[in-house]
Parts: C-alpha cells; sequence; structure tokens
C-alpha cells in the first residue's frame, strides 16, 4: 500500500470564515469553501503543488492510486472530509500525525505541526498562510501563489519526516487500525439526522427555559450574574450557598449544577425559592439547546459525521470533538434520549 502525504490550503476569513470560527463540518461543508491549492507526495518522492479550478485540482488528484494508498495529513479530519465531501475521493486508509502525537507525547502538550517540527528537529515551519487571510484564489498574484504552494509543499514535507520518526518508536499497528476507524467515522459519514425530531427538541427546549424565566419572574441577566442572584435568593428567603475556591482560596458563590448545597435548594420550602433555582439551572445549562442547533444545521447540509478525538484523555480514551460529543448524550432527565432518537439508518438501510 502507497502513502499519500497531502495538505490543502482554502480560502479563510478570520471575521466570520475559518476554523477558529466554525466546526470542520460546517466550514468543509459551507457554500463560501473553496481550495486554493493542493500539495501531494507519493512515498518519499518528490512533493508536487497544484492549483487551479475546482474541476481542475479534481481531476489532478483523481489521477493518484487511491484505491490502494493511505492517506496521510496533520489534522486529517479536515483534510480527509475535503477530499472525501469536496471530490468525492476515498483512500484505502487513513493515518493522521497530530493523533499519534498524543499517544506518543501525550495530551498536555503541544502537538501542532510547527511544535511537533521543532520537537523532531525536521525543519520548520512557514508563516505564510497568515497572508492569506481573505484572499479567494482569483485575489493570488502568481507570485504570491507561488509563494503559498512553497509553503503547502514545506508542511507537507515536514509531516512526512515526523510521520517517519514517529514510526520508529514502534507505533502500534493497532492504533494505527483505530486511528484509521476513528477518522473513517468522521470522513466517511454513514448516519442520518431526523430533521422533524431535532426542531421539535429544540422548540421544546427553548419553551421550558421560557416558562421557568416566567415562573421565576426574573430576566435571563439577573439569573447569569452570581452577585445579583445571591441577592434574589435573599430577597426570598433563602441563603445563597459558598465554598472554598480550589484555584483561589477565596469563598466563592457554591452555584454550578454539581454543588450539592445549591440543589439542595430545589427543595426549600418557599417556592419562590424552588423556582429561582430550577430557571438558574435550566437557564445556565445551554448544552441541549446549543447542541440540538448544532445537529440541525448538520441535518440540513448532509449525513452526520461522527467527530472523536483520538487519544484526548491521558488514559487514550476517545473524546468529543468538533463541538459534538456522542458519548455523551443525554439518557436521563427531560432530555433523555431526545437526540439519540433523532439519530438514524439512512433511508432504504435499515
Amino acid at each position: 500500500m502507497k502513502l499519500i502525504t497531502l495538505d490543502f490550503e482554502t480560502y479563510y476569513n478570520k471575521a466570520d470564515f475559518s476554523l477558529s470560527k466554525m466546526t470542520t463540518e460546517s466550514y468543509v461543508r459551507d457554500d463560501r469553501f473553496q481550495i486554493i491549492g493542493v500539495a501531494v507526495k507519493v512515498d518519499d518522492g518528490e512533493t508536487e503543488w497544484a492549483s487551479g479550478t475546482h474541476k481542475e485540482i479534481k481531476e489532478w488528484l483523481e489521477s493518484f492510486p487511491w484505491e490502494d494508498s493511505m492517506l496521510l495529513a496533520h489534522n486529517t479530519m479536515f483534510d480527509g472530509l475535503i477530499l472525501s465531501h469536496q471530490l468525492g475521493i476515498y483512500p484505502k486508509a487513513y493515518a493522521d500525525t497530530m493523533c499519534m502525537a498524543r499517544a506518543i507525547h501525550g495530551v498536555h502538550h503541544s502537538v501542532s505541526l510547527a511544535s511537533l517540527s521543532k520537537r523532531y528537529n525536521v525543519g520548520e515551519k512557514g508563516t505564510e498562510v497568515g497572508d492569506a487571510n481573505g484572499m479567494r484564489l482569483e485575489d493570488f498574484s502568481p507570485e504570491a501563489l507561488a509563494r503559498y504552494g512553497d509553503y503547502c509543499v514545506n508542511d507537507v514535507g515536514l509531516t512526512y519526516a515526523i510521520f517517519n520518526k514517529m514510526l520508529r518508536y514502534g507505533f502500534p499497528k493497532l492504533e494505527m487500525k483505530l486511528i484509521d476507524l476513528t477518522l473513517r467515522m468522521f470522513i466517511q459519514p454513514k448516519l442520518d439526522l431526523n430533521l422533524n425530531m431535532l426542531e421539535q427538541h429544540l422548540e421544546e427546549v427553548r419553551y421550558r427555559k421560557f416558562k421557568l424565566l416566567t415562573e421565576a419572574n426574573v430576566t435571563k441577566e439577573e439569573l447569569g450574574s452570581n452577585v445579583k442572584f445571591a441577592e434574589l435568593l435573599i430577597q426570598a428567603g433563602a441563603v445563597p450557598p459558598t465554598k472554598i475556591s480550589p484555584t483561589t482560596g477565596y469563598e466563592v458563590f457554591a452555584f454550578a449544577k454539581s454543588d450539592e448545597d445549591f440543589k439542595a435548594l430545589q427543595d426549600h420550602p418557599n417556592l419562590a425559592v424552588q423556582a429561582l433555582v430550577s430557571a438558574r439551572l435550566g437557564i445556565k445549562s445551554t448544552l441541549e439547546e446549543s447542541r440540538t442547533e448544532r445537529l440541525i444545521g448538520i441535518a440540513k447540509r448532509g449525513l452526520m459525521p461522527v467527530p472523536l478525538q483520538y487519544y484526548a484523555a491521558h488514559t487514550g480514551r476517545w473524546g468529543g470533538a468538533d463541538k459534538v460529543n456522542l458519548q455523551n448524550l443525554p439518557s436521563r432527565g427531560d432530555n433523555a434520549g431526545k437526540l439519540k432518537n433523532a439519530i438514524e439508518a439512512p433511508k432504504g438501510t435499515e
């Protein structure tokens, strides 16, 4: 099996269209997405750079033997999804130096390409990507595009060199297979989302929040401020619970949903206190609302990629990625099973 090391350079805008503002899935599937160019290295051969129209890049990349090749990139979730979603190209296997680095060096060390290049003494990552902010392909001069191509070619060389040094650590073949499976679940999605079910659930979540605010007769701003919320509890006849902050060592309000003294106020004899605590817990806990909104967005764009981060903790367990954690969907309470039940097999595959 051949090894194809690859790196895409794409249009981005720091203001509202970049991976720092968006998830990988929403960025790659957005109508504004554009490939500026791509660099490819087959095994230890010379790295080639190509730029052009979407059609030209697709035709050029299709000339490589993907059906018998492993794709290697640094953050393969990104480059692999571009290959599959934008270009319809599916390698035989996937590898990722970022994933491997977390397993080798631990999750508390930087696994950026720049950091790993220094650690392995294989070269230095360039900075030309900063000059491309807001520039679409048609905005580049021939000279600027050539410099950008050199930058991309260098990234591919660094990735390939780091990968080979990591292999000398004796990186287990089984772990390589786990990385491939983890990436494949995101890059080649198979699951569908029930849009109607998700939209109905979102309405229910928002209605419950509105009802909590109405019953407590307070504003969202009052509930969100620790000082103002403490004053509301005092006015209702309750003593605001406190705790010692493990960070500062000072006494602070114990208003977190995990604070037992705070949760105990849900059983306070004064109904006004119960309403305030329920409203605070309901309004501050926005994860269900934001997660449902995110799944609705995915449902409108296509099948659901399953984003998991390989070796996300020092124990080696997987973690959520791309602002979605399908390992942690609610199974208890008002939201139990709502999101899980919205995940379905595509029609015709049941």
